[in-house]
């Protein structure tokens, strides 16, 4: 089939971010119908962060590998813990100020890590490996 696009190693990340704010979307949609709107908007806020996150690690490890390997290190420790700090202040004020529900906040954190591992599955199969 001609214009039939795949999943593959050269799109696979652009396609990894849609698939999971789709699915955060879908599935906190889902839930705030079916469960409780508090629940379905911190699973969908929890997705988002996840995503978020996602591309903050990819933005941070391609600036590290730009630097100088003296500079790196310290440029990607000093990142890193950033990141940390500020993804722990999202959740406090997520969590205690705002009242978001915590398993939400979970489930919506682990469908980054679901996308991984169905895209993985995908492209093994795919392969025949």
């Amino acid at each position: 089939m001609a214009g039939r696009t795949t999943i593959n190693e050269d799109n696979i990340f652009p396609r990894l971010v849609i698939g999971s704010l789709a699915l955060a979307a879908v599935a906190g949609a889902a839930t705030a119908l079916s469960v409780s709107p508090r629940f379905g908007i911190s699973l969908f806020t929890g997705g988002v962060l996840a995503t978020a996150n996602f591309l903050w690690i990819r933005q941070g490890l391609q600036a590290a590998l730009n630097q100088l390997p003296a500079n790196a290190s310290r440029f990607a420790l000093f990142r890193y813990l950033l990141r940390l700090a500020i993804m722990a202040l999202l959740l406090y004020v997520l969590i205690v100020k705002l009242k978001a529900s915590i398993f939400g906040l979970l489930l919506g954190l682990s469908v980054l890590v679901i996308n991984i591992i169905v895209f993985s599955i995908y492209l093994s199969v795919r392969k025949g490996g």
